[in-house]
């Protein structure tokens, strides 16, 4: 299994935030529930991240990989009519530093905002992309609220069962 170097930017600020974690490398996968299925985690535990523009700027999103966003939601919570996902062709040039798609979700030097569905506050820890596609990190959920200064809230679609 060939593995990529994982991004320093994003372990640096674990590191400098005394914040500890666990890195997992595991085979490329392209989705967070791959990333689930990669690390042996059940689904509700591992985070997505998706990126949103908005009038105010950039917001990362963060749920569990099972979930969908429901935008109407999202744009309820923000206040504004004008928030949309970010283009593929637009989110390399945004996070450099981090292989499309496997953006984490902390707001880094960019300053985003974060915001992260309640689902994921309800287990202990929570598994992340490290900012490539064949590593992933294991961190208290705690930490990772803390670390992020994340707004919790309810950004997924309701199931009907």
């Amino acid at each position: 299994m060939a593995i990529h170097t994982t991004p320093r930017a994003f372990l640096d600020e674990l590191d400098a935030a005394s914040i500890p974690y666990e890195l997992i490398p595991h085979r490329h996968v392209d989705t967070a529930l791959e990333e689930a299925e990669a690390v042996h985690v059940d689904a509700f535990r591992v985070a997505k991240t998706i990126v949103l523009t908005t009038p105010d700027g950039f917001v990362r999103a963060v749920l569990p990989a099972c979930e969908r966003l429901d935008m109407h939601k999202v744009r309820d919570m923000l206040g504004s009519n004008q928030v949309e996902l970010v283009s593929e062709e637009v989110l390399p040039g945004l996070y450099p530093e981090y292989e499309p798609g496997a953006v984490p979700p902390f707001p880094g030097t960019s300053g985003d905002s974060v915001i992260v569905d309640g689902r994921l506050d309800k287990s202990p820890y929570v598994v992340l992309a490290a900012g490539t596609h064949e590593a992933s990190v294991r961190m208290r959920t705690s930490d990772f609220m803390a670390i992020t200064d994340a707004r919790l809230c309810d950004l997924c679609e309701d199931r009907i069962d």
